[in-house]
C-alpha cells in the first residue's frame, strides 16, 4: 500500500471528487459516516448508551466532526458540539453547520482561551486538524488540548490534531493524546514512528473510497507492508516439489551462556519452511542441538566456547551469521576473514555480526550487494550514528543503504525495511508483547529461511518482517503480550502462514 504525503493526499482528494463526480461535500460526508460505522462497532454495539462531545475546528476536519456529530444525534446519542470561533470556515464546514442548526443541534463556539464544560467520562472526538496541518500548534493552543488530554476516552479523525502527517512534530508542542485514530484511506507516516507513541495508542485505516488510479498515480517511496501484499508475495508449494527445491539455510552463531539464540534461529529457520538447516557454533552447544530438535544439522567449531572459524559457505542457499555469537578476538578476526573471503552469497547480519562491522567500518565495503541486517536501537545507533528524532533517524538509515547497497531493518512496532533504492516499507503487524528477549533471534532465522527458499532480497526482508509479526500476533491471542516468549512466537508461525495462505488444516 503507497503512502502519499500530505499535498498528495489534496490531489488525490480532488481527483476523486472530479472523476467520481461528486461534489465535496459528498466525500466529507463518505469520511464521517465511515468513522459513524467504526464507532458503531467499536463503541456504541458494547456501550449504546454512550455519550460523546465533539470538539471541531474550522476547517475540513472540523467539517468531518461535524457532520458525525449529526449522524451521532440522529441515532439517538447524546452528542455536545464545540466549534472554534472564527471568521471564516470551509466550505465544507459552514455546509456542516447549517445542517446541524436544521436540527436543532446546538453548537458552542470556543476561543483558545476558553474552559471548555464537557463531561470527561464521555467520548470525546477531536476534529480540531487533520492531514492538512503544515506547522506544529502555536502555545496558544496547549490550553485546549490539555482539556482534550484530560478524557479518558479520545477519538481522533484523521490524526491527532497537532501531529504533522509527514513533517517533524517535537514532544513541546501541544499535540493531543488519542485512545483511538481514525485514519482515512492510508495511514499517515507520522502514526507509524516512535515518537508519535504519546500522541495514540493505536490507529484503524477506513476506506473512503478514494480513488484507486490516483492513488496508484502517486509517485512515492514510502509504503505499508499489509495482508494482501503478503499474499501476492507468498511463494506456493508445488507437488512434486522436494526438500532441495526449498533451500539449504546456514546460521553461524552462538557462544558460551548464548547457545540459545543460535538455537531459535535455527528453528524459525525449518518453521518459515527452507529444505534444510545447518547449524555452525561451538562445540558446547552440540548435544542442546541435538536434543532440542532433531530436524537440523549441526556443525561444531574446533573450539568449545565460541566460534574460531566459519564454514565454507558454497554449499548454501543463505546464511544467518550473529546470533548469539559473542565479540572475542578469535571470533572478529574469523569475521573479518569470512567478509575478505566471501564469495557472492545471500546473507543476513545480526547482533555481534553487526557489532563487529559498527567498529571495524572499513568492513563494510566488503557486504554482498542487498545482504540484510537486522539492528536493534543500540545496534543502529552504533552503525549510522545518533539522530535527534524518527525522521532524522530514517533519513540517515536511508544514506547507509545506499552507501554500502544492503538492506536495513528498522525494528520497532511498525518495523520500516530500507532498501538501497530509497524505498522504505514500514509493517503492519507485531504488537508489544515481542519486545522479549530472542525475538529478533527469531526474525533472524525467519530472514535466513526465505532468502534460502529463493525469495528476492527486498522480498524476504519486508515478507519475513510481516511474518514474524504476524506470528506474534498470534501467540499474543494465545498468552497475552505479558507472558509471550520468543519460542512462542516460532509456535505460530504455522498459524501466520494459515492466514496469508487463507488455509485451514482439515482432517
Amino acid at each position: 500500500m503507497k503512502i502519499p504525503s500530505a499535498q498528495q493526499l489534496k490531489s488525490i482528494d480532488k481527483q476523486t471528487i472530479l472523476k467520481q463526480g461528486i461534489a465535496s461535500f459528498d466525500l466529507m460526508e463518505r469520511a464521517a459516516r465511515a468513522v459513524f460505522e467504526a464507532i458503531r462497532e467499536d463503541i456504541l454495539s458494547k456501550a449504546p448508551a454512550t455519550s460523546f462531545t465533539v470538539i471541531a475546528g474550522s476547517g475540513n476536519n472540523g467539517g468531518d466532526g461535524l457532520a458525525l456529530a449529526r449522524m451521532l444525534f440522529l441515532s439517538g446519542i447524546t452528542v455536545q458540539v464545540y466549534l472554534y470561533k472564527k471568521e471564516t470556515y470551509s466550505a465544507d464546514n459552514l455546509y456542516n453547520q447549517q445542517k446541524l442548526a436544521e436540527l436543532g443541534i446546538k453548537m458552542e463556539y470556543f476561543d483558545l482561551s476558553d474552559q471548555l464544560s464537557f463531561d470527561r467520562n464521555s467520548v470525546l472526538v477531536d476534529a480540531l486538524f487533520g492531514f492538512g496541518l503544515t506547522h506544529a500548534l502555536s502555545e496558544e493552543w496547549r490550553g485546549i488540548t490539555e482539556q482534550i488530554n484530560t478524557c479518558k476516552n479520545v477519538i481522533s479523525v484523521d490524526l491527532p490534531s497537532g501531529l504533522r502527517a509527514d513533517g517533524k512534530t517535537e514532544k513541546r508542542n501541544p499535540v493531543v493524546r488519542a485512545q483511538m485514530v481514525y485514519t482515512f484511506q492510508v495511514p499517515k507516516v507520522a502514526l507509524l514512528l516512535p515518537q508519535s507513541a504519546d500522541s495514540m495508542e493505536q490507529f484503524q485505516v477506513l476506506d473512503i473510497g478514494l480513488d484507486e488510479e490516483a492513488v496508484q498515480e502517486v509517485e512515492t517511496d514510502v509504503y505499508y507492508y499489509t495482508l494482501s501484499d503478503a499474499k501476492k508475495d507468498l511463494k506456493k508449494r508445488r507437488k512434486f516439489d522436494h526438500k532441495g527445491t526449498y533451500g539449504h539455510a546456514l546460521i553461524v552463531g552462538g557462544s558460551f551462556g548464548k547457545i540459545g539464540a543460535a538455537m531459535m534461529s535455527t528453528k524459525s529457520a525449518l518453521k518459515t519452511g527452507c529444505g534444510m538447516v545447518t547449524a555452525y557454533i561451538p562445540k558446547c552447544g552440540y548435544t542442546a542441538f541435538q536434543s532440542y530438535f532433531p530436524e537440523a544439522m549441526v556443525l561444531t567449531d574446533a573450539y568449545d566456547d565460541h566460534i574460531t572459524s566459519f564454514p565454507s559457505v558454497n554449499l548454501y542457499s543463505a546464511t544467518g551469521i550473529g546470533v548469539g555469537m559473542g565479540k572475542v578476538e578469535e571470533t572478529v578476526a574469523a569475521f573479518v576473514l569470512f567478509l575478505k573471503k566471501k564469495k557472492d552469497t545471500r546473507l543476513i547480519l545480526d547482533a555481534d555480526a553487526i557489532n563487529i562491522l559498527s567498529e571495524n567500518p572499513e568492513l563494510f565495503d566488503l557486504l554482498p550487494t542487498n545482504t540484510i541486517l537486522t539492528p536493534h536501537p543500540k545496534e543502529l545507533e552504533r552503525l549510522i550514528g545518533t539522530w535527534t528524532n524518527d525522521l532524522d533517524k530514517i533519513e540517515k538509515a536511508k544514506g547507509f543503504c545506499a552507501k554500502y547497497h544492503c538492506i536495513l531493518l528498522i525494528k520497532g512496532a511498525h518495523t520500516l525495511t530500507l532498501l538501497p533504492s530509497g524505498k522504505m516499507y514500514f509493517n503492519s503487524t507485531g504488537n508489544e508483547g515481542m519486545a522479549t528477549a530472542g525475538s529478533g533471534d527469531v526474525l533472524t532465522g525467519i530472514l535466513t529461511s526465505l532468502l534460502a527458499q529463493g525469495y528476492a532480497a527486498e522480498k524476504a526482508a519486508v515478507f519475513g518482517v510481516f511474518l514474524h509479526g504476524l506470528a506474534g500476533d498470534h501467540a499474543k491471542k494465545q498468552y497475552g503480550a505479558q507472558s509471550m516468549t520468543a519460542t512462542d512466537i516460532i509456535s505460530h508461525l504455522s498459524d501466520a502462514y494459515f492466514t496469508i495462505s487463507d488455509s485451514d488444516i482439515t482432517f
